[in-house]
Parts: structure tokens; C-alpha cells; sequence
């Protein structure tokens, strides 16, 4: 059921738990991960975390934030080529997406896009 009530079709459904899954799930995991005290890696993920340490709560907010939008538009222009509304170079084809033998594509990129914009994520 969504936030209305309703049973939700199986392209909500599938948003939903998308959507769930990058901004409750990896986004936390990241931020926890790169907020970490820092150690004598050499990876990205240290390099990282020493780049956010010289920075204040509010510029280590903003970063994060700025990933909200990172993860969005991603997500966006996957959706966006999905759903035949978006067309990155070389794929002119059409896709045809189903879940549950139910064909899903063509409003992905607005329903994701609609969440994150109910989340602010914009802004």
C-alpha cells in the first residue's frame, strides 16, 4: 500500500523500494562510511574521509546533500532511458521492462522523480 491507502501498482511498487533502497540504505551506509575516523588506507573511500574531515558539519551536510542529487539524477536518467524518454548515445532502441508479467516502463523516471522532489531533495 503507498502513503494514501492504495494498493500500489507494480511500477510504484517498484520505485518505492528503489528509491528505499538508495536513500535509506546506501546513502546512510555512506555517509557512516565516510564519517569514520580516518585510518592509513589508501583507498577512495579514505581518501575521502580525509578530504570531509577539513570540512565543518555544515560543508560535510551540503557534500552529502549534493549526493542526494548525484544518486537522483543517476537513477533519473536510467529510468529515463527505460521508460523511452531519455536517449543516451548509441541506444535508439525501445526496452520493454516487466515485473510480475506486468510491463512497467514509461512512467519510472516521473514517479521516481516525483519522490525525490516529495522528499526535497532538490532543494
Amino acid at each position: 500500500m503507498n502513503l494514501k491507502g492504495n494498493y500500489m501498482k507494480n511500477d510504484e511498487k517498484i520505485i518505492e523500494s528503489i528509491f528505499s533502497e538508495l536513500f535509506d540504505d546506501n546513502l546512510p551506509r555512506y555517509q557512516n562510511s565516510l564519517t569514520s575516523p580516518m585510518d592509513n588506507n589508501d583507498d577512495v573511500y579514505a581518501k575521502a574521509r580525509k578530504a570531509l574531515s577539513k570540512l565543518d558539519e555544515k560543508d560535510k551536510t551540503a557534500i552529502f546533500n549534493f549526493f542526494k542529487v548525484v544518486i537522483s539524477d543517476t537513477s533519473s536518467t536510467i529510468f529515463g532511458t527505460i521508460d523511452g524518454s531519455h536517449f543516451p548515445p548509441n541506444i535508439d532502441g525501445d526496452f520493454t521492462l516487466t515485473y510480475e508479467d506486468e510491463e512497467i516502463q514509461g512512467s519510472l523516471q516521473d514517479l521516481f522523480i516525483e519522490k525525490a522532489e516529495n522528499k526535497g531533495i532538490f532543494n
